[in-house]
Formats: C-alpha cells, sequence, structure tokens
C-alpha cells in the first residue's frame, strides 16, 4: 500500500540530494519496493525499533480533514490506541505541541498520574517505553508527528546522549518523509488507511453529539476533552467513514446504524 505514496514525477530529483541517511527510503520507492521495511531499517540504525507518523490534510486545527497514519507498530497496538481512544491521553501529543523541539521521552519524564500510568501500562505491552517525538511542517504547512519508540523503559544520561547525538538525522528523515507522503497524498487524493475500519466509541459520541447540533467546543464539554481533540477524533473518523466532512460523514453514519438523528 505504501509503494503508490511515493510522487514517481520528483523521484530522481530526490535521490540526487537525499542525504545518506534517508537514501535507503527514496532507493526502495525508485524500485518500487516496500517503504515501511526501508524505513524501519533507518529507524533501526538510528537505535530505535519502530516508527509512527501521522498527519492530516488540514492547514489548520480546527478545519475538518481526514487523518493518514504510517506505522510498523503492532497492529493490535494500532487498534487499541484507537479504540481506547489513547489520542485523548497520550502525553507525547501534548509535550510536542508545546515545544518546537523535539521531545526526547519516556515514562518517567511524565507526571505519575493515572492516565498516564493507563498510556504507559498498555504500552510497554508492545514494547513502547522511549523514544523522540517531533511535529514536523512541509510546503503544504499541514501538521504531523513524527515518532520513534524504543523498547528502553528508561532513559539514563548514557541513553539521553544516544539519542541527543542522533537527533539531526531524525529531524532530516522525518522532514523527508512528511514531504514524500503529504505531497502523494495531496496531489494524488489517496483514500486513508483506517479506511472502513470500525468507529471507536468516542468517535461515534462525537458524531452523535454532532447530528444533535453541538459545535466542536460544545462536544468537548460536554465529553470533558479539549476541542483539539474533538477535532483530531474527526479527522479520524471521516477517512474511516470516506467522508469530506462533518456533514457527510453524519449521514453515512446514520444511514449505517452508528448514530441516531
Amino acid at each position: 500500500m505504501l509503494r503508490a505514496l511515493v510522487p514517481q514525477p520528483p523521484i530522481s530529483a530526490v535521490a540526487k540530494f537525499a542525504p545518506p541517511i534517508v537514501q535507503p527510503l527514496v532507493d526502495a520507492g525508485a524500485c518500487q519496493k516496500a517503504l515501511t521495511q526501508a524505513l524501519k531499517g533507518i529507524a533501526q540504525g538510528l537505535g530505535f525499533d519502530a516508527f509512527m507518523y501521522g498527519v492530516t490534510t488540514s492547514t489548520h486545527p480546527k478545519q475538518e480533514s481526514r487523518a493518514y497514519v504510517w506505522t510498523d507498530l503492532h497492529a493490535d497496538w494500532v487498534r487499541l490506541y484507537d479504540q481506547r481512544a489513547y489520542i485523548e491521553i497520550d502525553p507525547r501529543l501534548r509535550a510536542v505541541t508545546e515545544s518546537i523541539l523535539p521531545v526526547i521521552w519516556h515514562r518517567s519524564a511524565f507526571p505519575d498520574s493515572r492516565e498516564n500510568r493507563e498510556f504507559f501500562d498498555a504500552a510497554a505491552m508492545f514494547g513502547i517505553c522511549s523514544g523522540v517525538a517531533m511535529f514536523v511542517r512541509n510546503s503544504f504547512h499541514a501538521p504531523a508527528i513524527f515518532v520513534l519508540n524504543s523498547s528502553v523503559a528508561e532513559v539514563d544520561e548514557s541513553r539521553r546522549q544516544q539519542i541527543t547525538e542522533v537527533l539531526g538525522q531524525v529531524l532530516v528523515v522525518a522532514t523527508y518523509v512528511h514531504e514524500l507522503f503529504l505531497a502523494n497524498v495531496i496531489n494524488r487524493c489517496l483514500p486513508p488507511p483506517a479506511e472502513g475500519r470500525p468507529l471507536s466509541a468516542r468517535e461515534r459520541e462525537c458524531l452523535q453529539l454532532a447530528a444533535r447540533g453541538l459545535t466542536s467546543k460544545q462536544i468537548g464539554v460536554s465529553l470533558g476533552i479539549g476541542e483539539r481533540t474533538v477535532h483530531q477524533h474527526f479527522s479520524n473518523l471521516l477517512g474511516k467513514l470516506c467522508a469530506t466532512n462533518r456533514h457527510e460523514a453524519i449521514a453515512k453514519a446514520t444511514a449505517a446504524g452508528l448514530i441516531e438523528r
């Protein structure tokens, strides 16, 4: 599926000027090979176990858009993250939205709250214990998050130094992934990978309240979550329902018996 996400016309130009760290990814695209395996190899070469790249095609967090996620994390974790609405409590997301710099993350770097314990306990079962996360932008000005994950439980001074030494390379990889992926998504209108997946309970709640006429701000107040998080839920469910906006999503969900009008 990810082979088709490499833009064909500019690939030779990208290959000509690509830094060595991203050359395996560019070569895989040029040869129509598996991009996920290429990016996984890059991540492992930088000292991590897995990667996650997520983007919405809107330039503003309050605009309707679809969410795209590319990752080599275990499918069971991806489903669990989605169905339990971990996007609402994932402390890494708040950390990167509050910093213009890459965030070196691990459990002890965040408050020992009930929500954080729940998140990290679940993540640890899939070997997701620490890593680095960052926001990236490109010529389309659409926000994205790039995360490298590791099974290393604690980031001591030695491990922090190892990560710090490769942060420049991580930023280069994130930038190239973002530019190549999003250019292709926008230019070719490719469907999100989540298309057709079931809505989570929280996504159905958001849709149900929207069908009753509530705004995103009102939905957030009703559910006890932030307005930005409401828009993130709508970005995810628009992709699942293959809808262009929430009105179309409401219509499709109603027709499928997922919510009531």
